[in-house]
């Protein structure tokens, strides 16, 4: 727990430092964090090496990020590398409504068509770059679920930082969902390797640009 709370303080202390360096619209304000915030480690025992662990804030027990969305992830940052701060791969918790809604925009109710997902982000929190790859469990939801995602996530989500472009795909029963700064990664040729790296075929694709 000790070094939870140290591993804490340094990300906020780093966050807290981008914010006054970091060029992003002046008008882009924070997402409210979930309730539990401060009571989820960033990963189990304080490591900031990548990891596939997620912590449920209520009862402390970790979730292990499923093995084929986690390979997938992998796969796609050999296609397209993003090399960002303390870049991290974990399981997203669908029972934690508040995290869940957080990180993937969905509600209960579209939460509950999803089998399992992973989010890949900088466990700095002031890097505005995010992944999320979710598999429905009936491939006919996917594109529901898909245009959630991209509705619904908040380009503004970190502290002082914003993404600039979102885009989402459906393939099979997966969704994925991206978002990025410019100037931390091209959103549009993370999309681009995305089918061949995966071997798959989009069905279904759209995207957002942050509002002015």
């Amino acid at each position: 727990m000790k070094k939870a709370w140290i591993c804490l303080s340094l990300l906020a202390a780093l966050a807290l430092t981008a914010c006054g360096s970091a060029k992003e619209p002046a008008e882009a304000t924070p997402t409210p964090l979930p309730d539990d915030v401060m009571s989820q480690p960033a990963t189990p025992d304080g490591d900031t090496s990548d990891s596939d662990m997620a912590v449920t804030p209520e009862t402390g027990e970790e979730l292990t990020a499923d093995a084929e969305l986690s390979e997938m992830v992998d796969k796609l940052y050999t296609a397209y590398p993003v090399e960002l701060m303390m870049m991290t791969t974990s399981a997203v918790d669908l029972t934690d409504e508040s995290w869940c809604t957080y990180n993937t925009g969905l509600s209960p109710e579209q939460a509950a068509k999803v089998d399992a997902g992973v989010l890949s982000e900088s466990m700095t929190g002031s890097q505005a770059y995010s992944l999320v790859l979710l598999r429905v469990k009936d491939e006919v939801d996917a594109q529901t679920i898909a245009d959630a995602v991209l509705n619904n996530v908040q380009m503004n989500k970190w502290v002082c930082v914003m993404a600039d472009k979102a885009r989402v795909a459906t393939f099979g029963d997966k969704v994925l969902f991206v978002m990025s700064n410019s100037e931390l990664a091209d959103v549009d040729a993370l999309m681009a390797a995305a089918p061949e790296a995966l071997g798959v075929t989009f069905d279904y694709e759209n995207s957002k640009d942050a509002e002015a």
